[in-house]
């Protein structure tokens, strides 16, 4: 299989449910500029028949950047198509590995060309933030696989619900705290400025990202800005990601 045809390859076993194929069977050659142009090779397959949500980053922490080889987080592209409702049930038979994270949600109010120069210029460009939780997808059916692997199969990127839209603006979000439960038991708690150290900065790198990517931020866009605290794999039960009076998100999961 060629660099050229693994877009399309890629493309086709997502829409059958299939395991990903790994770029890094394509030659040791691959690294962090070749991962990104594959992702961004098979979302604009996708985008034949799908359109963006937003954009999301990843591994935003030290542990899962050493797990996966990685020197710095990652950032793949949400589908329009992976959106779930705030109290909706999914079944595991939709997901090939399940991976759930509690996140902030940044929800644009109007386009944003240029990497904005100071967090005032972020709020600004902001219209909502929500709390979330990302149902991200391991889509490799068990198979080892890199980083590089994760960046080109577009980091991850599955599915994705909102809470409410609380009041944000008179909100400090970094010392928001969210605690994880299934079935009522504590999965963890955390707070929102782990993610990078500061909620702000992660979105302006994930900006910055993205735009570097040659994608378009346009009004509504969401933009999620990686895990608070840790990311446990997806088993049937009822969850909640309970960010106090920010918000909550409820949902089960279903053998």
């Amino acid at each position: 299989m060629s660099a050229q045809t693994l877009p399309d390859r890629m493309k086709a076993d997502h829409a059958a449910g299939n395991p990903l194929p790994l770029a890094s069977a394509e030659g040791a050659d691959l690294d962090l500029p070749a991962a990104y142009a594959i992702q961004r090779a098979y979302v604009r397959a996708r985008l034949e028949t799908e359109s963006i949500a937003g954009f999301k980053a990843g591994a935003t922490a030290p542990g899962p950047q050493k797990v996966f080889g990685l020197a710095e987080p990652i950032s793949g592209v949400l589908f329009a198509s992976g959106l779930r409702h705030n109290g909706a049930t999914v079944g595991l038979a939709e997901f090939r590995t399940l991976m759930l994270e509690v996140e902030l949600g940044f929800r644009l109010g109007r386009a944003i060309t240029r990497p904005p120069q100071d967090v005032a210029a972020l709020r600004e460009a902001v219209d909502a933030v929500l709390p979330m939780v990302e149902l991200a997808e391991i889509p490799f059916g068990g198979a080892p696989f890199t980083g590089l692997d994760l960046i080109a199969a577009n980091s991850a990127s599955c599915a994705f619900m909102a809470g409410g839209e609380p009041d944000w603006r008179a909100t400090d979000l970094n010392a928001l705290r969210v605690r994880f439960s299934r079935d009522a038991v504590l999965l963890h708690e955390a707070s929102a400025s782990e993610v990078m150290g500061d909620q702000w900065q992660a979105l302006r790198w994930l900006i910055e990202r993205i735009l570097a990517q040659g994608y378009r931020l346009e009004p509504g866009h969401l933009l999620m800005t990686g895990s608070i605290g840790a990311a446990h794999p997806g088993k049937s039960g009822a969850y909640l990601a309970d960010f106090g009076e920010f918000g909550r998100v409820a949902f089960q999961i279903t053998d």
